[in-house]
Order: C-alpha cells, then structure tokens, then sequence
C-alpha cells in the first residue's frame, strides 16, 4: 500500500486522485483500520490479485470513503468497530446487506442507510464497484433523537434500510448525504470547517429521522417539530456532555456560552422543546443507566444516583422506572445476572 503524492494524480486510472491504494486485500484492510476503525472482511474472489483505490476522509462526527475494487468482498462489524449511521451510495457494481431477517440490496437510485452495528455481513460487488460511503457517527443521530423525544433512545430505531431516490424523502436524505461526501472528496472545502461539519452533521441526522420509515416515525409525525438549534443551543448542549459529571447550574451553562439564562431557556423552548435543566436531567439518567448495566460497576444504586445529581433516592427512582419501565435495582440485578451466565459459556466452552 502507498499514498498517492497529490501532485502525481491517477485520475486517468481511476477517475479521481486516491489517498490511498494498493493490489493486495490485506493492504486495504490496514488503511481503512489505520483512517476509521477495526472491522473483519474476506474476499469472496478467488484471484490472489486485489486492485483497489480509495479517497478517505474524516473530520469530526462525519468520515467519507470513495473507493474503487474490482474483486467482491465481505465486510462484517466487531464489537469493538465505532458505531456509525452509513450510507452506501453505488455507482457501478451494488451493496448487499443482511438487516434482520431481511437481505436487501443496493444500487444505482437506491441507497443503503445502515447501523452497522444491527447489520449483518455486507457484501461489496461488482466488475468495477465504484462507490460512496458516507459514515455519521451514531451518537449523533441518538443526541438529535433524544432531543426530540425529550427521553434517551433505549432501543434500535429499526430504520428502513433502503432510501428510494425516486421519492421525496429518499431524494431529500440522499441529496444531503452526496453533497457532504463531495464537500469532503479530494480535500474539499468542509474538512476546513469543523463547524459547518457540527452543523451538517446534525442536520443529516434530524432528516434522518423526521424523513426516514422507522420505529418511531408515526410518534413523531404527531409530535410538534423544532427546528435546528441555534449556535447557542447547540453550545450549551456540548458543555453538559462534556461536564455531566459536574456540578452546575444553568446560570454556568448560560455564562460559559455568552448569552443570558432567559435567552438559553427560550433557546431551548423554542428548538427543543424542554427546559435546558430537563435535558441536562434526561442525559444524565441514561448515564446513570449505563452505570448501571455495567456488571463491573462496584458502586450501590444510591451511589450511582447521586455520581450523576440525583440527590433524593425515591425521586430518581420514580423517574427512572417511568423513564425505563423498571427499577435501579432491577436494572442492577438483570447486568449481574446476564454477566454471570455468559461468563458459564465462556467457561463451558474453554
């Protein structure tokens, strides 16, 4: 594998200058491990030759791969692969997936919006594939939904994987989705940008899910819409996640962003449609759950409440089993127990 030297381009071979490229499939495996992540891949062509091209590009929450093959190949996630929202955009050739019980397949006018982490194998084909892939991070799409729920996402979204780009909605997502990889290809003007890629980022997100056929979208379509958060908004956001464990109060947050404590709450009224200490409440209870699932977690459940600033036991409780449809404590038991089994398989099976 070699980078390709932007002042020798190849576009005569592959009709766009590559970061990355190499006649080996092992080769490719690296670069994309070394530019996004660890996954597992096969090739399904008998040839011991891979031929392959790839622009790679990341910037914050958003990744885009273009990229050329001419051999099939098989890509599967690991537990331990980043968790992304991707859209397969062919060109030549098509994606295969397998989403539950279903194997859908997709190709020009129709592409593949997946978790890759509730997808099955996915298989890249075609004499040449030719292709985008943009890759949003999955957080990003649960921050904007959790937002418009005013409650964590606790279960998958079960999204329609196929976007039809014969219909509104499908032309609506996929239009946005190609026009951020081409703000990103071959060095383009959004990698030099942090914020607009925050900005597009969660607009990509919210018509995603105000747009796309899921588990939520009947929920939703009766559900008063907010629009995109202004600046302000979408700061004060940042600094409760980046301080959840802290202690403070909205005048902080209000101070840390510029703007007044009035201003923030009519911000978060008017595009969230909560109060900024509501939201500040409803990230830290799915905090305080994954504490809770976590079987490793030697801390009680009253300690575990107060850690993320629920200082009255019954109050977090209450709110939590009406939130999660049970206890902390049950929550607490059902990790220890899930825990204890799987590890009696691993035993069994060593």
């Amino acid at each position: 594998m070699r980078s390709e030297n932007p002042a020798r381009p190849r576009e005569r071979n592959y009709g766009f200058t590559p970061t990355h490229e190499g006649s080996d499939f092992e080769s490719m495996v690296q670069a994309f491990t070394t530019g996004y992540g660890v996954f597992d891949a096969k090739p399904l062509g008998n040839d011991r030759a891979f031929s392959w091209a790839a622009d790679l590009r990341r910037s914050g929450t958003l990744t885009a791969l273009h990229s050329i093959y001419r051999t099939p190949w098989e890509v599967r996630t690991l537990d331990e692969t980043p968790q992304h929202l991707a859209f397969n955009i062919p060109h030549t050739g098509s994606f295969r997936v397998n989403v539950g019980k279903r194997t859908v397949e997709g190709g020009p006018g129709r592409i593949l919006m997946i978790n890759n982490h509730e997808a099955g194998e996915r298989v890249v084909q075609g004499d040449p594939h030719c292709s985008d892939v943009l890759f949003l991070d999955w957080k990003v799409v649960s921050r904007t939904l959790a937002s418009l729920v005013e409650a964590p996402m606790l279960e998958s979204l079960d999204l329609d994987p196929v976007l039809d780009l014969t219909t509104p909605a499908g032309r609506l997502i996929g239009n946005t989705a190609q026009t951020i990889v081409q703000g990103m290809r071959n060095g383009g003007p959004l990698l030099s940008s942090p914020l607009a890629v925050s900005t597009i980022s969660e607009t990509l997100a919210l018509l995603v899910i105000r747009f796309a056929q899921h588990r939520l979208s009947g929920h939703l379509e009766n559900k008063k819409v907010h629009g995109i958060a202004p600046w302000h908004v979408r700061r004060a956001i940042d600094y409760m996640h980046a301080n959840i464990a802290e202690p403070f109060t909205m005048s902080t947050v209000a101070d840390e962003v510029g703007v007044s404590l009035r201003t923030l709450q009519m911000g978060f009224k008017a595009f969230r449609g909560t109060s900024p200490g509501n939201y500040l409440r409803t990230i830290r209870l799915q905090a305080a759950r994954n504490q809770l699932q976590d079987p490793l977690n030697e801390q009680s459940v009253h300690e575990v409440c107060t850690t993320w600033g629920f200082f009255h036991p019954g109050r977090f409780s209450a709110v939590y089993r009406s939130v999660f449809g049970e206890s902390p404590r049950d929550t607490r038991l059902r990790a220890a127990v899930n825990f204890s089994e799987a590890a009696q398989v691993l035993g069994a099976q060593t």
